[in-house]
């Protein structure tokens, strides 16, 4: 993933929603492995477009699992029910830059 977000291949990533939500016009600092010894800030972006919907909403979608570097929506399904088995109704956060 690290090369896909130096090139511009990956503009976008999904974290379950937040407290206070990023906003269009935010500045992102995009990092790999944060808070290991080996952190790298890779780009500092402006955020272009964000929306939150329940998993349910974007598990099916090939457009957001394609923009965030995954082959298929099978892959970010598997992907994302061993990093965080999310229910139908949890709400994440895409966000674009």
């Amino acid at each position: 993933m690290k090369e896909e977000i130096l090139s511009g291949e990956k503009r976008q990533t999904i974290r379950k929603a937040r407290k206070i939500p990023i906003k269009v016009g935010d500045t992102l600092y995009l990092y790999w492995h944060l808070r290991r010894k080996d952190c790298e800030l890779l780009k500092v972006v402006k955020c272009t477009e964000t929306f939150r919907k329940p998993w349910a909403m974007i598990e099916d979608s090939y457009d957001v699992a394609l923009r965030d570097g995954f082959e298929s929506p099978a892959e970010m399904r598997k992907w994302f029910m061993k990093k965080h088995n999310p229910d139908p109704t949890d709400l994440f956060d895409v966000i674009r830059w």
